[in-house]
């Protein structure tokens, strides 16, 4: 999930604070899909739907990208699927810098959401310009909180997985890496199954979550979907991690912390 796509004759192609982005048709094609549901509301519903994903997640590698600059490393963007990919020209070196170059992206995710927050209190911008401006709004604040959060999950490739393996690594030098893994396999299969209930739940007549309040986060068919290949592809790692054919990133620890 971490390679970058192989470019096509109808990429979208520009630059953005100094940063190459490029857009793979199949990025258009993944956030219509998963807001299909919303073309029941009217066409203009679902094209809010995937502007908002492009913006969310645009802002979100850039915030990778931002960091990896910050660390001497300039990066390019690439837009895909359901997602995206800040590819740096380098590598970063010291694991607390990695671990930061990991949490830019939620963390500029959050501040998107913030401000989004800040100027409608300030404003009331959400609340008077009828429905499509009050979906916007909602929109971008459920994707860039929730999103963010399920991103710090320790679930590989996910930003989360990226800060576990480091901190594994770290205290478990010779074994950080297995241990990352099977952290990500267990969490990833408990938010699946969790995600599976959910939309279960969702369609009886009497709910089992229906104590939860409105804003705790409910999974869908297709979350359960991608955790459980995500926990699938921690397991095939692990697998192949246990099986003697393993690689521990570098021990970037100054000689006192040995």
């Amino acid at each position: 999930m971490l390679a970058e796509p192989d470019r096509t004759n109808y990429d979208l192609n520009f630059r953005l604070f100094g940063f190459r982005v490029r857009v793979h048709p199949l990025f258009w094609l993944g956030a219509a899909l998963l807001g299909a549901s919303y073309l029941d509301l009217g066409l203009e519903y679902l094209l809010i739907w995937v502007a908002v994903v492009f913006v969310s997640i645009l802002v979100h590698e850039l915030g990778h990208a931002v960091a990896f600059r910050r660390f001497g490393s300039d990066a390019h963007i690439v837009l895909w699927m359901l997602g995206g990919l800040a590819v740096p020209y380098s590598g970063v070196a010291g694991r607390g810098r990695r671990i930061a170059v990991a949490l830019a992206g939620p963390a500029a995710g959050f501040v998107l959401c913030g401000l989004v927050y800040a100027t409608n209190q300030a404003t009331g911008w959400a609340s008077g310009n009828g429905i499509p401006v009050a979906y916007l709004y909602l929109s971008l604040i459920g994707v860039n909180l929730y999103w963010g959060i399920l991103n710090l999950l320790p679930v590989f490739p996910l930003d989360g997985g990226q800060v576990s393996r480091e901190l594994c690594v770290a205290k478990w030098p010779g074994r950080g890496v297995v241990t990352s893994l099977k952290i990500s396999v267990g969490v990833a299969a408990t938010v699946a199954v969790y995600c599976l209930f959910c939309a279960v739940d969702a369609r009886s007549a009497n709910g089992v979550l229906d104590f939860l309040p409105w804003w705790f986060p409910r999974g869908s068919v297709f979350t359960a979907i991608l955790f459980g290949l995500l926990a699938y592809q921690s397991y095939q790692l692990l697998q192949f991690h246990t099986g003697g054919y393993h690689y521990e990133p570098a021990d970037d620890r100054v000689p006192w912390e040995r």
